[in-house]
């Protein structure tokens, strides 16, 4: 018994508050203006079907014209309207939060559309670049990296 209370004891007493710095918020660290005219367009034709991440419930939600929009349309016209500065930002936001503020070889973004004979993670809808030389991973790379630019 005096064992269990010094075990309870002492598992008291190595509890402590954890304190952990807030986190940098990786939108702040990455170029939306490039996300908006190299990357945005990629995960447009891409990723934002509605079974995939043009579903407001997925994790990486992609808006697009004529797909998910943040207001549902009234009409056919608002459907397809181009996407308003919200929209977009949302867009760069929900991308930026799978970047982790790094870009690594295991960085979602680049590597759970590889072929998974390239190093890619299972991906529900498969592969959708050709490897890392692909001109898209390329892309997103460069946008993670800071290294990206628009024409």
């Amino acid at each position: 018994m005096l064992r269990a209370l010094s075990l309870v004891a002492l598992a008291l007493v190595s509890c402590g508050d954890v304190v952990n710095d807030p986190a940098i918020d990786p939108a702040t660290q990455l170029d939306e203006a490039v996300f908006k005219c190299r990357v945005e367009p990629i995960l447009a034709r891409q990723c934002s079907y509605n079974a995939c991440h043009g579903n407001p419930g997925s994790a990486l939600r992609v808006y697009t014209p004529g797909k998910l929009r943040a207001t549902p349309a009234a009409t056919i016209d608002d459907a397809i309207a181009p996407l308003t500065a919200a929209e977009e930002h949302a867009n760069f936001t929900s991308a930026a939060g799978f970047s982790l503020g790094t870009v690594s070889a295991d960085n979602y973004l680049l590597r759970k559309p590889l072929p998974s004979a390239a190093g890619g993670f299972e991906h529900k809808g498969g592969a959708i670049y050709s490897g890392p030389s692909d001109p898209q991973y390329l892309a997103i790379a460069a946008w993670l990296t800071g290294t990206g630019s628009c024409p």
